[in-house]
């Protein structure tokens, strides 16, 4: 009955429940009540019962329907256990097998021996549904079972079938003390169902030549040698060895042949000594034979950033004094500064005398070597209270000009003064000069020897060279307290480019104050000017405070610091946001300018070109109110890219220049090997105790019987929406209404 009421439909064992509101049931009986009694009135009831009966049973039908009787049946069915199926979509699956199907290609032909499997796929995660694309990265085969472990927790499975070629980049390998990969146990979940592992494509069936490996660290020291070191494969390509050949940021750096051992492997090393602080792309390739599967892994690069160690020191000085003591003790106690000292010095003069070599006391002053041979060498020059022409009398305009290169090269100088310096020395109008922060060339008297205590400027209160203490007031209250110093050498005045850190109370030349400190950037180098030659007077500023000496170390810490500076520690810096980019990809540089005092130089015009495989891109672009300037630059050549920058005020100085490299590869990791693995997959199979199926073969996978679900149904039908109990309510009235008509009632 409850059947056929419904139109159909299986109810055994159910029951009948009410799912109606109250307050609607109360309302519709309440109008039914109301329209029966209606219905009654005025007329006598005799000949009227059809009439009432079929209004009555309308009236219940209503009912019926405010009260929303459901019948709900409950019940168990028990169904076979499901079969999943895991398809590797990484992008090894795209590799072409030597019959000319891709991978993936050859995994859809297992799918369709499997049509009631339900269906996933995997690269570094594990996603429901069939891989339109070998086109994921990363492949983790452990991770793809633990996830797919989690996903059934609790649920027996028939049958779980894993399509891969095997190539793992997860933790399913781990390498051994003999270096073999070998399976890693504790990497596998408990699986809710056997494991049948089918491998994609023929074991070194594809040929190709690869870099697999290169190892050198992030960070190397300047000329300190380290070793990169090259690993090589060849999978199904008749090949004893191949050249290897190492570029540096896009120039030959070297070659070495790889020989092949029987598993067709190789290994280079490459000896490598950095010349020059910064950062630089190392890239090693391998020349791709013709039928080379994936040129795509014929090459790797890799950045590293070249750091110094030791500064080394060159400190000349024209005579000993206790400025010479004070600053040598500071150089020979620094573990970070290799010093190379000379200030008790043979002349010219004591050279030409009648003396016999050894009735000499002072030792022969090695001038030609030193600022011909050796002076690319030294980070840092010091030339104190140095007079050049009684040394340099036969090549002095040559050396001058050395160390004026030497420094436009990015070398550092620091001239300090006395009486055998500045314009007592005679550097007025020297190659030597055009380098100096200050100008010489002072007429008549060129020192003042009266005491003074030197004022920082706005220019030092913000360099990172005069600061002595992190704050700000600290730093101007600390340069307060620190002594007076027994008078200067005199100067024109600072060089237009140049930032005075230092100056005279009262002094002036120019139209400004003297300087006693200035910095100067000059090309790729630096140079410090102080006109003093007490500074280590400045060893006493905190003895009543019991700090020592340390305004005095801080100081020429803080001056070598920034005189042999890195390349991201210059006036004008830039730096690029990844080293590595993918053609297609917009690489973003960020320029700094900043003025000789450290200070953002919103306005000036950085101008300079983009260097590639294939030519050059010129840049111009001005800086921002905080002195930046974003360069913007599609990638499509593979390679290594230069970017030189040169910045210039508004009032056309030359700031400095500064220049970075990045790389722009094609290089898959995924591709790294594309070899199948049938030995991990062999060893899979049997830590699992599953199946492995060979690739090119078929057979049924393992498939557990008892592996059941019973599924719990619950049906709920509303007999208040069925058909014929409208009909029965509209019968009803209309019956009702016909009677009522009959007996000529309205």
């Amino acid at each position: 009955m409850m059947a056929w009421l419904t139109s159909g439909g299986n109810f055994a064992g159910g029951h009948l429940v009410w799912s109606g509101e109250a307050w609607v049931l109360a309302t519709v009986a309440t109008l039914v009540v109301i329209a029966l009694g209606l219905a009654t009135r005025p007329t006598p009831l005799a000949g009227r019962l059809g009439e009432l009966a079929a209004l009555a049973l309308a009236g219940l039908g209503l009912v019926l329907l405010a009260a929303r009787p459901t019948w709900l049946a409950e019940g168990e069915r028990t169904e076979p256990g499901r079969v999943v199926v895991l398809v590797d979509a990484s992008r090894s699956m795209g590799v072409t097998e030597p019959a000319g199907q891709t991978r993936l290609a050859l995994a859809r032909e297992v799918l369709a021996r499997l049509p009631d499997a339900e269906r996933f796929h995997f690269g570094g995660d594990l996603r429901p549904g069939e891989a339109l694309t070998a086109d994921l990265g990363a492949t983790d085969i452990a991770g793809a079972l633990q996830a797919l472990s989690r996903r059934y927790a609790g649920e027996a499975l028939a049958g779980i079938v894993l399509v891969t070629d095997g190539i793992d980049r997860g933790g399913l390998l781990r390498i051994e003390a003999d270096g073999r990969r070998r399976l890693d146990p504790s990497a596998l979940p408990e699986l809710p169902g056997p494991l049948t592992v089918v491998q994609i494509g023929e074991d070194r069936a594809v040929p190709d030549v690869a870099v697999v490996d290169v190892r050198a660290g992030a960070f190397a020291f300047l000329r300190a040698p380290f070793t990169i070191e090259v690993d090589v494969v060849r999978t199904a390509v008749d090949l004893a060895a191949t050249t290897v050949t190492l570029t540096r940021n896009g120039q030959a750096a070297g070659t070495r042949s790889a020989a092949f051992d029987q598993l067709g492997r190789g290994r280079v090393s490459f000896p490598v000594t950095p010349d020059a602080p910064g950062r630089f792309i190392y890239e090693v390739s391998v020349p791709a034979p013709p039928d080379d599967a994936v040129p795509g892994n014929n090459s790797m690069s890799r950045a590293i950033r070249v750091v110094r160690d030791r500064v080394r020191v060159l400190q000349v000085c024209g005579s000993p004094s206790m400025d010479q003591k004070f600053l040598r003790l500071f150089l020979k106690e620094d573990p970070g500064v290799d010093l190379v000292s000379f200030f008790i010095l043979r002349t010219m003069a004591d050279m030409g005398s009648d003396y016999a070599p050894q009735e000499l006391s002072l030792i022969e002053f090695p001038y030609r070597r030193l600022f011909a041979d050796d002076l690319a060498t030294f980070d840092l020059v010091i030339l104190q209270n140095f007079d050049h022409e009684p040394y340099f009398e036969r090549d002095s305009d040559r050396l001058l000009e050395n160390l004026a290169e030497y420094v436009k090269n990015g070398g550092a100088l620091a001239f300090l003064g006395g009486d055998r310096s500045f314009d007592l020395g005679e550097y007025a109008g020297t190659p030597l000069a055009e380098v100096l922060p200050i100008e010489l060339g002072i007429p008549g008297e060129s020192v003042d020897p009266a005491p003074f205590a030197p004022t920082l400027t706005a220019a030092g209160a913000r360099h990172p060279l005069t600061r002595l203490a992190a704050d700000g007031a600290e730093n101007q209250a600390l340069w307060g307290r620190l002594p007076v110093l027994d008078g200067t050498n005199l100067s024109l005045g600072p060089a237009d480019d140049a930032a005075v850190l230092l100056a005279h109370p009262s002094l002036t030349t120019g139209g400004g104050p003297l300087p006693i400190l200035a910095v100067r950037q000059v090309g790729l180098g630096r140079t410090m000017a102080l006109s003093v030659d007490s500074s280590w007077r400045w060893s006493f500023a905190e003895a009543s405070t019991g700090g020592g000496n340390q305004a005095y170390l801080r100081f020429w810490k803080s001056a070598m610091r920034w005189l042999v500076g890195d390349p991201d520690d210059q006036a004008v810096t830039i730096e690029v946001a990844r080293e590595n980019v993918e053609p297609g990809e917009v690489q973003k540089a960020v320029v700094r300018v900043r003025d000789a005092g450290f200070a953002p130089l919103p306005g000036a015009t950085v101008i300079g070109e983009v260097l590639g495989p294939r030519g050059r891109t010129p840049l111009s672009l001005p800086t921002d109110g905080q002195g930046l300037a974003t360069i913007e630059v599609p990638t499509a050549e593979r390679g290594a890219h230069r970017i030189k920058v040169r910045a210039v005020s508004a009032g056309g100085l030359q700031l400095g220049g500064a220049e970075t490299v990045y790389a722009v590869v094609t290089r898959d990791p995924e591709l790294d090997r594309i070899a199948p693995d049938s030995e991990a997959l062999q060893a899979l199979a049997t830590a699992t105790a599953g199946l492995y199926i060979a690739p090119g073969t078929w057979q049924a996978p393992l498939y557990d019987d008892a592996a059941a679900r019973v599924v719990r149904e619950r049906r709920e039908s509303p007999l208040w929406s069925a058909p014929l109990l409208g009909v029965f309510v509209a019968a009803m009235a209309s019956l009702g209404w016909w009677w009522r008509r009959r007996g000529g009632r309205r």
